[in-house]
């Protein structure tokens, strides 16, 4: 089973949100009730944070250099992010402000590889720090932008190249929303294409929670 363990700069928002946190020991007593509970419950229940997300593959000269990702959050957590953020409460996030929210709100998720877990040939791959981040307001949601660089250039004619998506408590539901939510882009994707299906062999939440994977062939 999975430590309960949500990035903080989410869990002090959500706090916010939501009330006040129970402690670590009722936190794990809840698990071991949820985890008893599950098999009648439906797999969406638990989570408090809904984020869809968008994955653009970026190809230069035929090989996959990096990911550009999209979370779109919902609106119940995009209201409190933007209440907490809006230093100056213009209605706007400015510059600053998004910077604020990259080092406090999105950066610890590197430590769960921004939630983004890929691999080459089954190897774990070692994100470099995302770069070109950036908060877009999409009618009542906000929108992080950022992007993964590969630590090297990667043929996916010779390699295989999957991404899966997921926080691995579920507290965060972190999901690509339909077949068109990853796509490709750039000098030599041509002749390739990604498909999305479940990762049954990555469950989350004691095995109840299957993220879906995004995997790249080409012809």
């Amino acid at each position: 089973m999975p430590d309960w363990k949500t990035p903080t700069t989410f869990r002090r928002i959500l706090k916010r949100a939501s009330g006040d946190w129970p402690g670590a020991a009722e936190m794990r007593l809840a698990a071991l009730v949820l985890l008893f509970l599950l098999a009648t419950l439906p797999a969406r229940a638990h989570p408090h944070v809904l984020v869809d997300v968008h994955a653009l593959v970026e190809f230069k000269d035929g090989k996959i250099v990096s990911l550009f990702m999209g979370w779109k959050f919902d609106p119940v957590y995009s209201s409190t992010l933007f209440k907490d953020f809006d230093k100056n409460k213009n209605g706007k996030l400015d510059a600053a402000e998004i910077r604020d929210i990259e080092a406090n709100a999105f950066r610890d998720t590197k430590d769960q590889s921004y939630f983004t877990y890929g691999q080459v040939d089954g190897k774990p791959i070692q994100w470099k720090d995302a770069t070109d981040f950036n908060v877009i307001g999409m009618k009542d949601s906000l929108l992080y932008a950022f992007r993964l660089s590969f630590p090297e250039p990667v043929d996916p004619r010779k390699h295989a190249v999957s991404v899966t998506t997921y926080e691995e408590t579920f507290y965060i539901d972190m999901d690509f929303p339909n077949d068109k939510a990853a796509t490709l882009n750039g000098e030599g994707s041509q002749g390739c294409k990604v498909t999305i299906a479940p990762d049954h062999g990555n469950t989350i939440f004691g095995g109840v929670v299957t993220p879906k994977r995004a995997t790249v062939t080409c012809e």
